[in-house]
């Protein structure tokens, strides 16, 4: 990308505004993209081409996290969660590779409505320590759309006022999540910002905050006119429609040595209470997760040797979490429960440690294909006592941000991980999958109701 700022001067910048940006950087340097170039051309060819979509208006950007296990001398992989268009954190990736994510941001845009003003609604957290990836997108679009001899504009809530200038053909604007919402309004099935129609919002986490749209998309997405990136944010939301997708699509990913587990949705705390104390009988062990959470706050193991008498406080310590997280009011019902995996261990720091790989992936000519990513490694080593830092392996958090437990991708981070090319063909493949899966299956996955069918 040739963009008139860099990452780094963006977020030097920002301090002068008390913003405390952090720079991906020290993870995107160590990006090596003609490896992985590699790798998705091994991908392709192992799919005998990237999955087409049958409907590009349904998915434009997101990732998967997966876990390693190894069993019976292969490695296998799991499959913890789906990201969609709010996925965050893809400065990490190297430049050409975000580039193809922008693009399918900017197919989106194409998209979206057939004549100008085209306006584009792009949301934010409220405090948001990677804005500047907001930042790059909308000055990517504008060098992109004013090449092509449209004229863009770039606002903010406060700066847009549609009464007192003359619109551009292309009209970005960027709030935080809690100050759009005083703004917007839905009505025959389009969204309204400053009583001017928006065309498409960046950022599912709108809809998601907006009842009348998130039910409507629920029901019938075709009908909503304002186009989402992305739609499909019913599933990629909750972590057991992830895990159903995955079983939906199982002929299809057990080609890439994907390891299915146990799992199961409860929409109670009695309910979640009384599955687990069934569960623990059973000699496997399980780890809950609640709806709609990140960065692990909530989720904790129940053990074999967990007694009945613990899960209550379990239970509590969990909901807890969650809304020191998010929001004392925030439902952090229903709950996941899933069979914990075998995982690999790796040598790091002296000690035997947990990791996970997060695999982007982005709509490119109406094909899903993979992008890149990184591990990340956890934060403590392995005992066994599963305490959250053994586990939980998000690189920033309330301690900082502590970028050398991310591992770009190269032949010599494969190596550490001890993986092969060819393991990490397969988890760029089944991420590409799992996608089509969703889309295709959305309304199979939403109207499912047989919760204890897995458990």
């Amino acid at each position: 990308m040739n963009l008139k700022y860099d990452e780094e001067t963006i977020v030097n910048l920002s301090h002068y505004f008390n913003l405390d940006l952090m720079a991906l950087a020290p993870i995107r340097q160590k990006q090596d993209s003609k490896f992985v170039d590699i790798i998705r051309e091994k991908a392709e060819k192992k799919m005998n081409g990237f999955p087409k979509l049958s409907d590009p208006k349904v998915f434009y950007i997101g990732s998967i996290d997966f876990m390693v296990m190894e069993s019976g001398g292969q490695n296998e992989f799991v499959i913890l969660e789906s990201n969609g268009g709010s996925s965050r954190g893809l400065l990490s990736l190297s430049y050409d590779q975000v580039e193809i994510i922008f693009d399918a941001y900017k197919k989106a845009i194409d998209e979206c409505a057939k004549d100008t003003p085209k306006r584009v609604l792009i949301g934010r957290m409220p405090i948001d320590d990677l804005y500047q990836e907001k930042i790059m997108l909308m000055e990517f679009l504008k060098q992109k759309y004013e090449s092509e001899g449209f004229s863009v504009g770039i606002y903010t809530t406060r700066s847009y006022n549609p009464l007192q200038q003359k619109e551009p053909d292309i009209i970005l604007i960027v709030s935080d999540y809690n100050t759009l919402l005083k703004d917007i309004a839905y009505h025959d099935q389009q969204i309204f910002f400053r009583d001017k129609a928006i065309h498409l919002l960046i950022g599912d986490g709108i809809a998601r905050r907006f009842p009348i749209v998130a039910d409507d998309i629920k029901k019938n997405w075709n009908n909503v006119k304002t186009n989402i990136v992305n739609r499909i944010y019913h599933v990629t939301d909750d972590k057991f429609n992830t895990y159903l997708a995955e079983h939906l699509g199982r002929d299809i990913l057990s080609k890439y040595h994907i390891h299915f587990l146990k799992f199961g949705k409860v929409f109670t705390r009695d309910h979640l209470e009384t599955s687990l104390k069934n569960l623990i009988s059973i000699q496997k062990d399980f780890i809950i997760k609640p709806f709609g959470g990140s960065g692990g706050a909530g989720i904790l193991p129940i053990l074999q040797n967990t007694s009945k008498e613990q899960i209550s406080g379990i239970i509590d310590k969990s909901i807890a979490e969650f809304h020191h997280k998010f929001d004392p009011t925030r439902n952090p019902f229903p709950y996941t429960i899933q069979e914990m995996a075998k995982f690999l261990l790796i040598d790091w720091k002296e000690s035997q440690r947990t990791f996970d790989l997060r695999i982007y992936v982005a709509q490119q000519n109406g094909y899903i294909i993979p992008v890149g990513g990184e591990a990340r490694i956890a934060r403590a080593p392995f005992t066994g006592e599963y305490a959250k830092n053994e586990f939980v392996v998000n690189i920033c958090g309330d301690w900082g941000v502590e970028f050398e437990r991310a591992l770009a991708f190269s032949p010599n981070a494969i190596k550490t991980l001890k993986m092969s090319v060819d393991d990490l063909t397969d988890v760029f493949c089944a991420a590409c999958q799992l996608f089509q899966i969703i889309c295709d299956k959305y309304h199979e996955i939403l109207a499912f109701n047989d919760w204890n069918k897995f458990l």
